[in-house]
């Protein structure tokens, strides 16, 4: 399946057991070896918290949704502000 970056950035993302964690929001490219490294998820429009999900904890990405491990949801979230760069 190919999904442009409007389609990828309106998905909603859910735990394997069916939580909704939010909406992808933005994510993080290794240019080196083109593949991505980490999605940004946010719970609401108006939230500044951002849960960080690895690209190793997708199960899938469908057509209409992301769903990621269970373990995703017990990772802190990361707090921004519009233009912060998140880095490791």
């Amino acid at each position: 399946m190919v999904i442009n970056l409007r389609k990828l950035f309106c998905l909603p993302v859910y735990t394997e057991s069916g939580k909704k964690l939010g909406k992808v929001f933005d994510l993080e490219l290794d240019v080196d070896s083109h593949t991505v490294v980490r999605y940004l998820v946010r719970s609401n429009f108006l939230s500044v918290k951002y849960l960080l999900v690895q690209s190793n904890s997708i199960k899938a990405i469908k057509e209409d949704k992301i769903i990621v491990e269970d373990s995703v949801e017990k990772i802190s979230s990361v707090e921004t502000s519009p233009g912060m760069v998140l880095e490791e």
